[in-house]
């Protein structure tokens, strides 16, 4: 066929574009970091669940499940300071850096609460999910914090394993459903590029998805119950286990 011919031409032009088209959406793709294990540290706190990144003070906190109470440890798991929380069943604890205050998941009742570092419960919003009364003990798992709207993200362990999205009074922002894991058990938000970093025990993993719900990639890890998952300023990935009481630290993979 000649390359005059204006079929040739158009079907030329055609082909030229998409294969631009394809290598632009490879070329800006976003893809999932990739971490590796370095270190464990024992924790002396008894069953640790949620785990946070204090900015001010470049330190871990986690909340107890079981017995309540808030522990401020260093990056070696050694304890620093508790906060005396008169709760039963918090699991998951989110840092707010603009008010130094606290947000704990509370997975029986649902709710979430705003305290102080002197352990003052400032404010409590209810979380709208529903549930059936033998799931009570499904609820919610782990709390994230977004500085730059004031609103917070939430998982839900299972039936149903989603992430919920809510402003600053409780309303739900957006949300989507986890099919890639067994359970759910914490949740962090990277600063950096804004998307979720969210844990499973069941599963031994952790999954980064865009806050729109696109699952990016994920990497297993060997801990045997996985509760808690934040990230410092270096970028270094910080996991707490609840049935060894132990701190578990990944950095990322240069390349």
């Amino acid at each position: 066929m000649s390359q005059n011919n204006p079929y040739y031409m158009t079907n030329t032009f055609c082909i030229c574009l998409c294969t631009a088209f394809v290598l632009l959406l490879c070329g800006s793709a976003v893809t999932a970091a990739e971490y590796r294990f370095v270190k464990s540290f024992p924790v002396a706190v008894e069953e640790p669940s949620g785990l946070a990144y204090d900015t001010k003070t470049d330190t871990l906190w986690t909340v107890r499940d079981g017995g309540g109470g808030l522990y401020q440890i260093d990056k070696r798991g050694i304890v620093l300071e508790t906060i005396d929380v008169p709760s039963n069943d918090l699991e998951g604890i989110a840092y707010k850096p603009a008010t130094d205050t606290f947000l704990l998941a509370e997975e029986r009742y649902r709710e979430i609460k705003e305290i102080d570092k002197q352990g003052k419960t400032l404010r409590t919003v209810k979380v709208p999910i529903n549930y059936r009364l033998w799931h009570f003990n499904h609820g919610l798992e782990g709390i994230a914090h977004n500085p730059e709207n004031g609103h917070v993200f939430v998982v839900n362990e299972k039936d149903p394993r989603r992430v919920m999205e809510l402003d600053e009074g409780g309303t739900i922002a957006g949300s989507f459903e986890v099919d890639e894991a067994d359970d759910l058990s914490g949740i962090h938000r990277d600063t950096g590029s804004g998307n979720l970093l969210i844990l499973s025990h069941e599963s031994k993993k952790v999954m980064e998805y865009t806050p729109g719900g696109k699952l990016l990639g994920s990497f297993t890890i060997d801990v045997p119950k996985a509760e808690g998952i934040t990230m410092d300023a270096d970028g270094n990935i910080y996991i707490i286990c609840d049935e060894t009481n132990t701190l578990y630290v990944y950095s990322p993979v240069e390349g």
